[in-house]
């Protein structure tokens, strides 16, 4: 990616250049987050030098079809909840936790999930807590 805001530090931590591979991998808030979304997929990773490694990780993870494009719908929620934050940071002089950038990833995964899917998925307390069983789920007839 070569998004940059010339010559400025990251808004989030404010110790490096803001390149969108430190933005959305190496920032603090970015891998704290994607670390605390890997506990709630039932993993542990580290993060690679670069995008291209980690969707290959990402997407290459899990038992079916659907576990596997649940968690690619994952990884661009998260990629959206952390631009949004910047941005919210930037413009709005909001500071979002990784609490907060966790909460939304999971909020927002749960509604487009539930829009793009013609199968029931499970209630969003049940996300939270059991996603694996939640995006492996049959189709009920």
């Amino acid at each position: 990616m070569s998004y940059r805001r010339k010559g400025l530090c990251c808004v989030s931590c404010g110790g490096s250049e803001e390149l969108a591979l430190h933005l959305f991998l190496h920032c603090e808030l970015g891998s704290a987050a994607w670390l605390d979304l890997m506990r709630w997929l039932g993993g542990g990773c580290l993060i690679p030098p670069n995008f291209f490694i980690y969707w290959e990780c990402w997407k290459e993870v899990g038992s079916n079809k659907k576990i596997r494009k649940g968690r690619c719908l994952i990884w661009l929620a998260t990629l959206w909840a952390l631009w949004k934050a910047r941005n919210d940071k930037i413009f709005k002089r909001l500071n979002y936790g990784i609490v907060d950038i966790v909460e939304t990833v999971k909020v927002l995964s749960w509604r487009w999930i539930l829009s793009r899917t013609k199968t029931p998925v499970c209630l969003f307390y049940k996300w939270c807590w059991d996603l694996i069983d939640c995006l492996g789920r049959k189709a009920r007839r």
